[in-house]
């Protein structure tokens, strides 16, 4: 019997680590509204969550994969020993930002640790990241802003042209109630169409895996990322509280344009888009002024840029010192 090597104990335990971390962000934009309304046990949301989000990797994931594991570098590139480094980087920068409670891109994180990669050894594919990653990381969460406005400036305040659609909704409350929970497995399905190719990708380029292997195995990870690791608050506890409305809003409005992305094989952050709609919820309740105040927001663009420069320089620190 073959003893595996102590790298690749560490590729798995770095890779399970991330995948976990992974969980735990993504758990809570999707289903913390449903739960919080009660509308659904914490246990069955997990069991949920688990479930759609390894149905959007397994049928959607792997266009995403291809992206992540030979567009920015050559595959070839992608060997055991330098997918631990950008398994280990992320996964660092990652714990990074959950310590300070801060929701972080784990799309930023890996692709910055790939960008790192490639600028190291010379390979790097940059017509990926200005003519595809790029554009659609500045016009998602953009969309996912104005389109979140838009409706949401249709609710908010309550007028009178708008107070019959809200007497409808009362009558009909357990429609909502069906549509936030709904809607969290849609956005669950968006997650992971995306992010779990954040993991499997390096290991599937590394000859570990295949990339639909690699997507069954990771989606349970992620499920016990969601039962142990999501937090108890979310972005929206501080910015502004989200109803059934406003929740039901945001998981559409997000979960639609990650598909759409992961469809065309666009690594997509989430994290941004959610934040972005979020936003938009406060700016329609309490207005530009209110938003721009909240410390909160000023922190997470702080930590949204450190993160990712944080992994990229780990890549290229342990690249140098092991290559």
């Amino acid at each position: 019997m073959t003893v595996p090597a102590v790298s690749d104990i560490l590729l798995l335990v770095f890779s399970v680590f991330f995948a976990l971390n992974m969980g735990g962000a993504g758990f809570s934009p999707s289903f913390s509204a449903a739960i919080g309304a009660k509308q659904i046990r914490r246990g069955y949301a997990v069991l949920l969550f688990t479930a759609c989000l390894g149905v959007g990797a397994f049928f959607i994931g792997g266009h995403v994969a291809q992206t992540l594991g030979s567009s920015i570098v050559p595959s070839s590139t992608i060997d055991r020993h330098t997918a631990l480094i950008i398994t280990a980087s992320a996964s660092a920068a990652l714990f990074v930002a959950n310590f300070a409670k801060v929701p972080e891109s784990t799309v930023w994180v890996t692709v910055f640790s790939l960008i790192s990669l490639g600028l190291m050894r010379h390979n790097l594919n940059a017509h990926t990241i200005f003519y595809k990653l790029l554009p659609a990381w500045i016009g998602v969460p953009i969309a996912a802003f104005l389109i979140t406005l838009a409706i949401a400036r249709q609710l908010y305040p309550l007028r009178g042209w708008n107070y019959r659609f809200y007497e409808h909704l009362t009558k009909h409350e357990w429609k909502l109630r069906l549509l936030v929970v709904a809607s969290s497995c849609y956005l669950a399905v968006a997650a992971g169409a995306n992010h779990v190719a954040n993991v499997v990708a390096p290991l599937a380029s590394a000859g570990v895996f295949k990339v639909s292997t690699g997507m069954l195995l990771f989606a349970p990870v992620f499920g016990l990322g969601a039962s142990f690791l999501s937090p108890a608050k979310t972005m929206s506890d501080d910015v502004v509280p989200l109803g059934l409305y406003s929740a039901a809003i945001i998981n559409i409005v997000v979960g639609s344009l990650v598909l759409t992305t992961s469809r065309l094989g666009i690594s997509q952050s989430i994290v941004q888009a959610h934040a972005l709609a979020v936003f938009a919820i406060a700016f329609a309740k309490e207005g530009s002024y209110q938003v721009f105040r909240h410390r909160v927001i000023r922190r997470i663009l702080v930590y949204w840029i450190v993160t990712p420069l944080l992994a990229a320089g780990f890549v290229a620190t342990l690249v140098s010192l092991f290559d």
